[in-house]
């Protein structure tokens, strides 16, 4: 289990967490939810070692995550940041090899390059695999940078460890189909024993996906629910300075939220 207890960051006189305690699930998709501002990310690079809290802790299965070799963090967990900028005209598929290095000595074997060409076919990309990476569009380099870090996490080896996998808003510069199409790469990773934490914007698309859900408000944790459903329409309103109403789903088309200012 990923656990983030009491953790508070500031910068200067800043709160920006203010003793955030979350559990997130095993093996399900957890998706932290908040209008700007609210500590999202920061909570997200804590929880992945990315950031040292001002205060509080983080442990995956009971041990602080400061115990870890860092070897042994990077085959356990990956992350996926908003943007991945890269100066050099490597070939996509060494970009996504870049993923296997803590698995390796000097140099990749015929097993990591098959796992490199694999997790660049689950995302789309294995036809463009030698492609210079700066000259794909921003939703294609996305989705190679998701290929990188699944392969980072990639485990074939029976029976499978736990891993996880940290996702900053990983669809914000696909289209719809590409959206979808991501969140459904991701979440049959559950199947690997990979617990997945992601901060998704749209609340419609985060009920499709999420198996909980982790509201933020102002830096501190607002709600905790393993429903959408569960969350209260005045919350969402208040959270996010909107007015809602929940549609009910006709058929077997889930409800959604509209909203309106």
């Amino acid at each position: 289990m990923v656990e983030a207890l009491e953790i508070a960051y500031r910068v200067g006189g800043t709160r920006i967490l203010d003793g955030v305690t979350a559990r997130f699930r095993d093996n399900a998709f957890n998706v932290i939810l908040g209008p700007n501002g609210a500590g999202k990310s920061t909570l997200l690079k804590i929880a992945s070692g990315l950031l040292h809290p001002t205060s509080g802790e983080v442990r995956y299965d009971g041990r602080a995550i400061g115990n870890y070799d860092p070897e042994a963090l990077a085959k356990m967990r990956g992350v996926l940041s908003q943007h991945v900028e890269l100066a050099f005209p490597l070939p996509v598929e060494d970009v996504v090899l870049m993923g296997r290095y803590p698995h390796y000595g000097r140099a990749p074997s015929a097993h990591d390059r098959a796992i490199v060409a694999e997790t660049l076919a689950l995302v789309g990309m294995h036809e463009k695999r030698a492609q210079p990476y700066p000259t794909l569009s921003g939703g294609e380099q996305q989705k190679v940078q998701l290929a990188r870090v699944l392969s980072q996490i990639w485990n074939d080896v029976e029976p499978r460890g736990p891993v996880c996998l940290f996702l900053d808003e990983p669809t914000s510069s696909l289209d719809i189909h590409y959206q979808l199409a991501l969140l459904e790469i991701v979440r049959a990773f559950r199947e690997r024993r990979c617990t997945i934490i992601a901060i998704l914007h749209d609340l419609n698309v985060a009920s499709r996906y999420g198996d909980a859900f982790f509201l933020l408000e102002r830096g501190r944790l607002a709600l905790e629910t393993d429903s959408a459903d569960a969350i209260p329409l005045g919350l969402i309103e208040r959270v996010f300075q909107v007015r809602a109403e929940r549609v009910p789903g006709t058929g077997t088309a889930a409800a959604t939220w509209q909203f309106r200012l």
